[in-house]
């Protein structure tokens, strides 16, 4: 024996049919005729206005890892899939002649180092020496000095005939001689003094070298360091885009890092919907499908400005991915919530009749079809919430409408509730 099964609509079809050709057969029997319908009864429940909407997960951060440093690949310490840390080597690049440059700068800066030593050495052998003409033009002025005053009293001796005149050139002579060594004292002291500045200024040049070779030193070593490729912060390699023993080349990436706890999800929002979602305060349910996994988080970033050509503004979510389940590049279906009622009557939107912009339903009322205008809320995809016209419990008819009229008797042939 075989059964035939019927959809719910094959059914109500199949129901009307006999009605239909049940009255055509006997016209004065149609008043009396009850027509098949489905009902349902009204319930209660919770109901979301929401903006429908869908994006791609994208890292929180992601960048291509460039080498600075040309040269050959010598090791490559991570693969796809690995988790690094920020700064951890990810590979090496042949380092050879920046070692022996780095190496060669090293001597430089010794070198300076040790012209500054010994220019401060004979900086302060030039200051003993100003030292020694100063003390040289003290004793000389003194013995000057001296002679001077010796000079003016012989001089009134001379006149009054008390010494001879072969004393007083004697005493001329040394007073002469005397002038003539505070002179050289004077010039020591003069090229003593010019010696000191030299020496000073010659370490300033000597320290200005030692500058310059440590900053060629730093340069010698960044380049060196350049030579190990790191991580840019804490994430995954997602790609490797080279072998060992190849050759490293700064416009070419070597790898793709991505950090993926927490993912980053843009969605993009019609410009007439935008103002509706408020950071940090709108829900959004986000759907992945390739998991199978619902998630619950709130908008965290309305993006200010709208896109000339496609007209939406962007909304952008941060969702944490502990396990590391989420990957970049999935599809996310994303349902902005923006308000919430609950515990309301709501019908499905299949059971609705909309005549010149009012809502109306049909309530069953001792077995007949009793047309009811009612004021209707929120209405997401198959659902409507009924502000006023409706209770819970009343009995009204889901499906079969198109052949229901005013008074008309019905028939329930199945109930929602049942299916």
């Amino acid at each position: 024996m075989t059964t035939c099964r019927f959809s719910v609509s094959a059914k109500l079809f199949v129901f009307a049919a006999v009605f239909i050709l049940t009255s055509q057969l006997a016209p004065a029997q149609e008043a009396s005729r009850a027509i098949p319908v489905f009902a349902t009864k009204v319930t209660t429940g919770t109901i979301n206005r929401r903006i429908d909407t869908s994006a791609d997960v994208l890292p929180l951060l992601g960048v291509s890892v460039h080498p600075e440093a040309a040269g050959r690949i010598v090791e490559i310490y991570v693969d796809v899939g690995s988790q690094v840390k920020k700064d951890q080597e990810l590979a090496k690049i042949n380092d050879d002649v920046q070692r022996a440059q780095f190496a060669q700068a090293e001597a430089a800066v010794t070198v300076a180092k040790a012209s500054i030593e010994l220019q401060k050495v004979m900086f302060e052998s030039a200051q003993s020496a100003l030292l020694a003409a100063k003390a040289g033009v003290e004793a000389a002025s003194s013995q000057q000095k001296n002679l001077a005053q010796t000079r003016t009293r012989l001089e009134k001796l001379l006149k009054e005939g008390a010494v001879s005149r072969q004393q007083f050139d004697d005493l001329m002579a040394q007073y002469d001689s005397a002038n003539a060594r505070l002179v050289a004292a004077n010039t020591d002291v003069s090229r003593a003094n010019d010696a000191v500045m030299s020496a000073k200024m010659t370490i300033g040049v000597r320290r200005a070298e030692l500058v310059q070779a440590e900053a060629n030193l730093n340069a010698i070593r960044v380049a060196l360091e350049n030579t190990m490729v790191r991580a840019p912060f804490d994430g995954v390699v997602v790609a490797r885009h080279a072998d060992t023993g190849a050759m490293a080349n700064p416009a070419t990436p070597l790898f793709r890092v991505e950090q993926i706890n927490p993912v980053r999800i843009i969605a993009s929002v019609i410009e007439k919907d935008i103002d509706l979602i408020k950071s940090g305060k709108t829900p959004v349910i986000i759907n992945l499908d390739a998991i199978n996994e619902a998630y619950e988080a709130v908008a965290d970033l309305v993006y200010p400005s709208i896109d000339a050509v496609s007209k939406t503004g962007r909304v952008e979510i941060i969702l944490k991915n502990p396990e590391n389940r989420i990957r970049s590049g999935m599809f996310a279906r994303l349902s902005f919530l923006l308000n919430t009622s609950v515990d309301v009557p709501i019908v499905a939107r299949d059971s609705l009749i909309r005549h010149n912009g009012q809502h109306f339903v049909y309530v069953i009322e001792n077995d007949r079809a009793v047309r009811r205008q009612v004021e209707i809320g929120i209405v997401d995809e198959a659902r409507v919430e009924i502000l006023s016209g409706l209770k819970a419990g009343e009995q009204i008819i889901a499906r079969g409408l198109e052949f229901v009229r005013e008074g008309s008797q019905v028939k329930i042939v199945e109930s929602e509730s049942e299916r």
